[in-house]
């Protein structure tokens, strides 16, 4: 986890000026927060990235389709070349997103609605989380995404299952929980293979399965994975 800055450098991305702007006033003012650059279209949210270092981008997803999609490639190709740089996204629409950004990793990823950015705590608490490499969604995007699955069945996971899903709710690799638990990467497809049926998430194209399993855990557990492995502890 890093250590918290002195002042938490920002960059909002926006292709909506309201959108952009807003939330340059709404965090301009704030003690411990830098809006370093505000910026409009996906070429400028990476160099943005590369120039500035910031600590956390938010990035303002909003209808046309096609618009909001460039912003998530945006988002998602920076979480790629920029690991550190915790993402918030504010969106008008809920969970189908959400899968989306979180399935190049959960850590140090923030998902709010835009009816409740006007909530500056609950902003900034998305902002500091995100940099701090924790996951912080809204609870109404978590609601839609535990309904994407059928009922919870965690206390029929074995031990060895549960300690799988716990990696891969800390975003780990499948190699690297089979190095963890000491057991081979085989090994541990297979207890995936098992949680999925265990879980009754069935194979559709339509969404993720490993990250619906880990929201099921996240939600069960009450926990917030990061990569660190903070979180993580075999049983």
């Amino acid at each position: 986890m890093p250590e918290p800055p002195t002042v938490l450098r920002v960059v909002i991305a926006s292709d909506n000026f309201l959108t952009r702007e807003g939330l340059g006033c709404l965090l301009s003012g704030v003690r411990g927060i830098e809006v370093v650059a505000r910026v409009d279209s996906h070429p400028e949210t990476l160099a943005a990235a590369r120039n500035y270092r910031p600590d956390v981008l938010i990035v303002g997803i909003r209808t046309p389709r096609v618009n909001a999609e460039t912003a998530l490639s945006a988002a998602q190709k920076l979480r790629t070349q920029h690991p550190n740089i915790g993402v918030v996204v504010i969106a008008e629409a809920g969970d189908g997103y959400a899968l989306e950004l979180l399935r190049s990793g959960a850590a140090g990823v923030g998902y709010l609605l835009d009816d409740r950015v006007g909530d500056l705590e609950t902003l900034l608490s998305a902002v500091h989380g995100a940099h701090a490499g924790d996951t912080v969604l809204d609870p109404s995007v978590v609601n839609a995404l535990v309904r994407r699955r059928l009922p919870s069945a965690l206390d029929a996971l074995s031990i060895r299952e549960l300690d799988v899903l716990a990696g891969m709710a800390s975003g780990y690799a499948n190699n690297e929980i089979a190095r963890h638990l000491t057991v081979s990467k085989k090994a541990v497809e297979r207890h995936i293979t098992s949680i999925f049926r265990k879980l009754r998430i069935p194979d559709a194209k339509r969404f993720d399965r490993r990250v619906t399993a880990v929201l099921a855990y996240l939600q069960a557990t009450g926990e917030l994975a990061s990569k660190d492995g903070s979180t993580w502890t075999a049983r």
